[in-house]
């Protein structure tokens, strides 16, 4: 995770440093940018969720940092689409054969619509497909992958004098029924 933010923190802030001397029109166009938050899995069971023959499995953490990044493309006020990337960090657990972690991302894309509501605050909604990986790190599980829906609801503030937005978003990454992902992020973009 500290390298994808060495890696995202140069790039985004030099196009914090470009879009005020672009002054965008926000209305459409591209957009990027970079989130943090947390992760927490829900209905965890590693012995259902896992190919490998474990047993007596529970989860001992169950929460983690995550980090995202995404562009995306405005429509117009109401629609967007965004692609994204989520490092939804690491879930610990404990079995009979012994411990370990599984350490997942995923890769979405999304359509989202938007409400303006009043002084630069909207809410938005996001529904779509996430391909995913749960990489199981020194314990008996085995790696798991597939593709799912993904949605959220958000809030998302832009600034009014800059093509710069922050936004506060609650996402579901719905992978299994024995593994979901619930990631509470805030970001920073700019349009444009």
């Amino acid at each position: 995770m500290k390298k994808f933010a060495l890696f995202a923190a140069p790039l985004f802030a030099s196009s914090l440093v470009a879009a005020p001397m672009a002054m965008a029109d926000t209305s459409s166009g591209i957009y990027s940018g970079v989130g943090v938050g947390s992760a927490q899995v829900h209905n965890a069971d590693v012995s259902s969720f896992s190919d490998s023959n474990v047993s007596g499995s529970r989860i001992t953490d169950n929460n983690d940092t995550a980090q995202s990044a995404f562009v995306g493309y405005k429509f117009n006020d109401w629609f967007s689409t965004e692609i994204n990337y989520a490092d939804l960090g690491d879930i610990d657990y404990a079995t009979d054969q012994g411990n370990g972690h599984y350490q997942t991302k995923a890769y979405s894309l999304s359509a989202i619509g938007e409400l303006p509501l009043f002084y630069g605050v909207s809410g938005y909604a996001r529904v779509g497909a996430a391909y995913w990986k749960a990489n199981a790190q020194e314990g008996p599980a085995s790696n798991q992958y597939g593709t799912d829906p993904v949605y959220g609801l958000g809030l998302k503030y832009q600034f009014e004098t800059v093509p710069v937005f922050a936004r506060a978003e609650y996402t579901r990454y719905d992978m299994d029924s024995d593994y979901k992902i619930d990631a509470a992020m805030a970001s920073v973009g700019v349009q444009f």
